[in-house]
Order: C-alpha cells, then structure tokens, then sequence
C-alpha cells in the first residue's frame, strides 16, 4: 500500500500522517497542525480531508486491482457533515462498483463515533490505461 500512497501528489504530501491497517481496509489521517483551515476554530481543512478521502478511495481501488498506481480519477463528490477538528479522521472506503472502465467507491469518515461521520466522497476512476 505504500507504493499506491507514494505515486501520489497527495500521498507525498499526507504519507507521513496516514496509517493503513495490515488488510488495508481502514485508513486514518492524523493531521498537522498545518492543515487547519479555520484557526479560529481550529478545523481542519476541507482539501486535507478531500484529499485522504480522494487517495484512500484510489489507493483501494488500486490495491483490489493489484495495481501499484493509483486509477485516474473521473469525479470525486463530497459532503462535508460537521466540523473536523484537529483529530485524528478515519475511513473505511467501500467499492460500490467495478466495470470495464470505471469504479465507483464511497468513503465515510469519521473523527470520534463510527456513527457520525463528519465527511462523505464518492468517488469515480477510470480503469482504462
């Protein structure tokens, strides 16, 4: 998995703040004070979470494909829930779907209760070279 993370601008940026499990199928950022987005609250950044949820959805998709590349992304959909704080962010994206040409993945994340995510993205690749 860190072959995928690091053919990444993203991963290059986030590497050092993710953890994926052995069977790489939950992923938690833990951010840097550098990503807050809102110092008054302080939040975190809505591109920082985008971007983990962006590269743990392509990084999986990679991975269930035995790639070591992420896939092309198509469109990426985000729903921002609640604010994220300065903790520790953790997903468990799910493929909804893999065609031909195109996958589909959903991510919900989460900061303290699995039950009230903070954040939601679909995702859409293309497998095609």
């Amino acid at each position: 998995m860190a072959t995928i993370i690091a053919s990444s601008a993203f991963g290059a940026k986030l590497g050092e703040m993710i953890e994926v499990t052995q069977d790489g199928l939950t992923w938690t950022l833990s951010p840097r004070p550098d990503l807050i987005g809102n110092p008054l609250l302080p939040a975190l950044h809505g591109g920082a979470a985008t971007a983990f949820l962006e590269l743990a959805c392509g990084a999986i998709v990679a991975h269930s494909l035995d790639r070591e590349v992420l896939p092309r992304l198509i469109s990426v959909n985000v729903q921002f829930l609640a604010p994220m704080r300065l903790r520790d962010i953790t997903t468990q994206p799910t493929i909804l779907r893999t065609g031909r040409r195109i996958a589909v993945v959903h991510a919900d994340a989460w900061q303290e209760d699995f039950s009230s995510p903070v954040c939601a993205a679909q995702c859409e690749f293309a497998l095609s070279a």
